[in-house]
């Protein structure tokens, strides 16, 4: 993980470092905290829980975009421009490097654009998941994708009604930006069938989501709380993260489903 400027892999570790200790609740990685950042985050690394391994690539992968951004900022200042603010250029045999390791070590997380993203089947990982965060990274998508991204989030954490919710709201962005009318999902399915935007045979199987996200949504209203005794199991989570996200592939793809097209235009 080591950079060519030797200043930016510090400044790299020390952002990493205070990331990582902020999200452990902790003073200090090891003993009490005084040494090289650099050490006390690869030893770590290498000591810690597999299931901590994915934030320790995170904090990494944070302090890394924090210490490019400074010093994009140093560099615009000392020339008198305004920083651009361009997307972070992580190091592509980095990323190649950090998910051998990960699949070697049969940890279900890969790294897809700086974000650390769970799965439950590398297979459909790797058809459907990875393939839709690329996909809906493309202009007008932005909104679909933070709610998609968004659920996979709250699957690392655990938070299965919530990861269904959000599978729920990426796929009414997607009809929405589509040009489907209406605030819930079942108002914008019907839309979307009535302008061609889906078939009539889809039209079922997004109900079931509907109703899906329906019972998530009454689940933690009536209990305050999405870890209860009827929290929605992960296999039922990450079925519904795989249908939704064959949808968004599909309708993101463009062309219409129905047989009686009408015009948006």
């Amino acid at each position: 993980m080591a950079h060519s400027d030797g200043g930016s892999d510090y400044r790299t570790m020390e952002a990493a470092k205070r990331v990582l200790l902020a999200d452990l609740g902790q003073l200090a990685l090891l003993g009490n905290g005084q040494g090289d950042s650099r050490e006390h985050l690869f030893r770590y690394l290498a000591e810690c829980d597999d299931d901590m391994v994915p934030s320790v690539i995170e904090a990494f992968m944070e302090g890394y975009a924090t210490a490019f951004q400074q010093n994009a900022a140093r560099e615009a200042f000392a020339s008198g421009l305004v920083p651009s603010g361009s997307r972070i250029p992580f190091n592509a045999s980095l990323i190649r490097e950090i998910n051998g390791v990960l699949a070697e070590d049969r940890i279900a997380f890969e790294l897809i654009d700086g974000e650390m993203v769970p799965f439950a089947s590398r297979e459909l990982h790797i058809e459907v998941v990875e393939p839709v965060l690329r996909l809906l990274a493309k202009p007008g998508w932005q909104r679909v994708e933070k709610s998609y991204q968004s659920a996979l989030s709250q699957i690392a954490r655990g938070d299965g009604t919530d990861a269904i919710t959000d599978t729920g709201t990426a796929l009414r962005e997607a009809l929405a930006h589509l040009g489907a009318e209406g605030n819930q999902l079942g108002d914008l399915t019907t839309s979307a069938k009535n302008k061609g935007i889906i078939a009539s045979h889809d039209a079922p199987l997004l109900q079931t989501i509907d109703k899906a996200c329906r019972w998530a949504s009454a689940d933690r209203s009536n209990t305050g709380d999405a870890h209860n005794a009827d929290e929605a199991s992960r296999e039922d989570v990450w079925f519904t993260v795989h249908v939704v996200g064959a949808i968004l592939l599909r309708l993101s793809q463009g062309g219409s489903r129905g047989p009686n097209v009408v015009s948006n235009e």
